[in-house]
């Protein structure tokens, strides 16, 4: 792929079908900036990837959760291991457990993202350290399908300690622990959104109860204990 594919456009043409469907999701309208999300659905996401560099690295795998009035209804999930040409190092396989036969023989990567962003719609997304799963899912969907993706998100590492006042660099785990979040299925993309949005269920409820009931005041509050920790 050359550097002009990989920063503007994807590398791979699409099938019309596929055009199709982006275009009925590009049609899709996006909530209003001040939407109530006690009425709203958001989208709990994470991602399985080959490493921690969001340049270089790549996406291996997508879990994500509806999250709808302030629930997760068991049926509105989305999972999807991308198929990959050469598989991740051994080490990194240890960490996600996505062996050498899922990866490989994983689904066609403009299907999966396509379907990913299909179950989305332009709800706003939620996850635990967004801007990593934001950053490979950002040129992900570019590459392999040549949108850029530009919805709100909002990161639960944040927002957790600017609700509860507690540290600000607390792990997932740590939070499970914190606010007793018992998740038996763990380090996988789909069992980590659910985890996620379990917390992301505790941390909406603590801040109607501090007043704030849309996702605007949401991002505010991020943006403002970002800037207080920087």
């Amino acid at each position: 792929m050359t550097l002009f594919a990989r920063w503007f456009g994807r590398g791979a043409s699409l099938e019309p079908a596929l055009e199709r469907r982006i275009a009925d999701w590009k049609a899709v309208p996006p909530p209003p900036p001040d939407a109530r999300f006690a009425a709203t659905r958001c989208v709990v996401v994470d991602t399985e990837t080959s490493g921690l560099d969001t340049q270089n690295d790549r996406l291996l795998a997508v879990g994500a959760v509806g999250l709808l009035r302030l629930r997760i209804p068991l049926a509105d999930s989305f999972d999807a291991v991308l198929r990959q040409a050469r598989v991740s190092a051994r080490e990194n396989i240890v960490v996600h457990g996505i062996g050498e036969a899922a990866q490989i023989g994983g689904e066609d990567p403009q299907q999966a993202l396509l379907r990913f962003l299909e179950f989305c719609g332009k709800a706003p997304l939620i996850a635990f350290h967004a801007p990593f799963d934001q950053a490979f899912l950002l040129r992900s969907v570019r590459q392999s399908l040549g949108v850029r993706l530009r919805l709100q998100w909002l990161d639960l590492a944040v927002l957790l300690p600017a609700l509860f006042g507690t540290k600000p660099n607390q792990a997932l785990d740590d939070w499970l622990q914190y606010l007793d979040v018992a998740v038996p299925m763990r380090h996988s993309a789909l069992g980590d959104a659910f985890a996620t949005a379990q917390l992301a269920q505790i941390a909406l409820r603590r801040a109607q109860s501090r007043g704030i009931e849309d996702f605007g005041a949401l991002a505010k509050l991020a943006s403002d204990a970002r800037w207080l920790r920087s």
